[in-house]
């Protein structure tokens, strides 16, 4: 292996290594991190030209060493870290998120090598189940039986039956899915695919996803419409309160106004008109429509939801 032929993981492990440690001599260093003395003097003089945007004095990464030569110093310091002052970690979701996009590769041994691709999956794998025990405060993580059953369905072209809960409607649904892929977004990972009920492209937040099994080879999928804020997108005009602000973190709207008043106007975009009747009934106490019509009819739908509860003691009630 040359001097330059330095895997990145251990790259980005130099400069936390010496910050860690202060003054340490170089064969120590170069033994720890599992390269030889040449490999690490390299390293060095790569992250020696490395830093911050400005890339001037108090930009970049500064070292310090026991001779005039780092190719000679026997004793080497990182006196400024440029922000690199601990390892590279992927979190859970970022790793599950990996691992899925680079099991696509599995079996096809003329675009990668599959040795170094399976040592490279259970590694993630490995991450994503340290990760997950490492900090419960550290953000939402899709780890456990389900989410290893949904990798393996997306990785081995399985359909999927699962339960799954709505946060718009409140409401739990069981599900047959073709999946496609999984992808990563504020934190979440989620569960591209057909829905058999529907026969049309969903996407499902993965740790909504519940009795997750495997229910035999997946269908023939078809191209995924690309989701460009146009086609058969429609928009609706709600109001949200000021105090109901916080509802901002729960829904992303297509569009949010400030008032004066502290109130906010905001845009709905749907595509199923039958979804925005539920969405407004399920959270009517912070979203309220603009228009009145709507408003009416969010407000009958309500009345008659109450009256089934006044007619529990009706044959029909609970059938």
């Amino acid at each position: 292996m040359s001097s330059r032929a330095v895997p990145l993981a251990t790259l980005l492990s130099v400069v936390p290594y010496f910050h860690n440690r202060g003054p340490v001599p170089v064969s120590d260093a170069a033994r720890d991190l599992g390269i030889t003395d040449k490999q690490l003097r390299g390293s060095l003089w790569q992250l020696w030209s490395c830093g911050l945007p400005g890339y001037g004095p108090g930009d970049l990464i500064d070292l310090s060493f026991s001779s005039e030569d780092l190719d000679d110093a026997e004793m080497v310091e990182v006196t400024f870290t440029a922000g690199i002052d601990r390892p590279v970690r992927l979190t859970a979701a970022e790793a599950v998120t990996l691992e899925t996009g680079l099991a696509v590769f599995l079996d096809h041994p003329e675009v990668v090598d599959q040795t170094a691709l399976r040592d490279l999956l259970q590694k993630l794998r490995t991450a994503a189940g340290a990760d997950a025990r490492a900090d419960e405060h550290s953000g939402p993580h899709e780890t456990g039986p389900d989410a290893d059953v949904v990798r393996t369905a997306v990785r081995d072209r399985l359909a999927l039956r699962f339960v799954y809960h709505s946060a718009s409607s409140d409401t739990s649904t069981i599900r047959v899915v073709d999946p496609s892929r999984i992808s990563l977004a504020d934190g979440h990972s989620y569960l591209h695919g057909v829905d058999r009920g529907s026969g049309q492209w969903r996407t499902f937040r993965t740790d909504r996803m519940s009795g997750v099994e495997e229910v035999g080879p997946r269908r023939a999928l078809g191209p995924e419409p690309q989701d460009d804020g146009e086609g058969d997108m429609r928009l609706e005009s709600a109001v949200v309160p000021a105090a109901a602000a916080w509802f901002l973190d729960e829904f992303d709207f297509h569009e949010v106004v400030r008032r004066p008043d502290g109130n906010l106007d905001v845009q709905i975009a749907y595509h199923d008109r039958a979804w925005l009747l539920r969405f407004l009934l399920g959270h009517a106490d912070v979203v309220t429509p603009s228009d009145p019509g709507l408003a009416a009819e969010i407000a009958v739908s309500a009345a008659a939801g109450l009256a089934v509860y006044a007619q529990g003691d009706s044959p029909a009630y609970g059938q």
